[in-house]
């Protein structure tokens, strides 16, 4: 009895150990359950450094250096080279007298509009002279007119059309003068295209006129091609082409 007693002590026992074994290993199981299922609600994000480093492309694009200014320079008007100053390879100032041309025409009409100025002017000076006269007899008719029957009132009203009148002659040729005197200047100012001078400080890289040729502007009626070429070589431009190409570093 005493045995059996003993045995069954010892089955009960490990059944008991046995629970809770298993109890503990449920229990472990459950947690490492909920462990992996909170990891794998956890999201990955991928992170880098930013760093600062010197850029290592080298792109290479065609270009030239040309002149900061270059200018092709033609008469204004039609004209026959005098003489020329300068070749290739001179070295010009601002303002310098490169070629000189000659237009008898335009020199025969400033002296016309010299003529012309010259009478306008006499016709001025003439009808002032012709006011001046007119006015004084009429302000001495006037004054006598204060006298009753000394001055008929015809005479006064007269010489009082007399001023009237040269007043209004003396104002058309004023504007005459005017209008010769403006002509004068512009023909002087076209005469002054007949000195071709260089536009800035310079080097002349082409010449296409030689003594007695015939030139006149790009436009007109003359041979169309620029007297001399001015470029500035002092300063330079630099321009470069971007192709597609060389939009890839090489």
């Amino acid at each position: 009895m005493s045995r059996m007693r003993v045995v069954s002590g010892l089955l009960t026992a490990s059944s008991v150990c046995l629970c809770i074994s298993c109890g503990s290993n449920s229990g472990s199981s459950a947690s490492t359950a909920n462990a992996q299922g909170t990891a794998a609600s956890t999201p990955t994000v991928e992170v880098a450094k930013v760093v600062s480093k010197k850029l290592a492309i080298t792109v290479h694009l065609p270009g030239e250096l040309q002149p900061y200014e270059v200018v092709a320079i033609y008469p204004k008007v039609t004209a026959f080279v005098d003489s020329i100053s300068v070749d290739r390879g001179s070295v010009v100032k601002a303002g310098q007298l490169m070629a000189r041309l000659v237009a008898p025409e335009i020199s025969a009409q400033r002296a016309e509009a010299q003529s012309k100025l010259q009478g306008a002017e006499a016709q001025l000076g003439e009808a002032e002279a012709k006011l001046a006269s007119d006015e004084s007899t009429y302000q001495r008719l006037k004054a006598a007119s204060a006298t009753p029957g000394v001055v008929a009132g015809n005479d006064l009203e007269v010489a009082q059309k007399a001023v009237e009148a040269d007043r209004a002659r003396l104002e058309s040729v004023r504007g005459g003068a005017q209008a010769a005197k403006s002509a004068l200047k512009s023909l002087s100012d076209i005469e002054g295209y007949l000195q071709v001078r260089a536009p800035f400080d310079g080097v002349v890289t082409e010449r296409n006129v030689h003594p007695g040729a015939l030139v006149g502007p790009a436009s007109g009626s003359g041979v169309g091609v620029p007297l001399v070429r001015v470029e500035k070589t002092s300063r330079l431009r630099l321009s470069w082409f971007l192709s597609p190409k060389s939009m890839w570093p090489v």
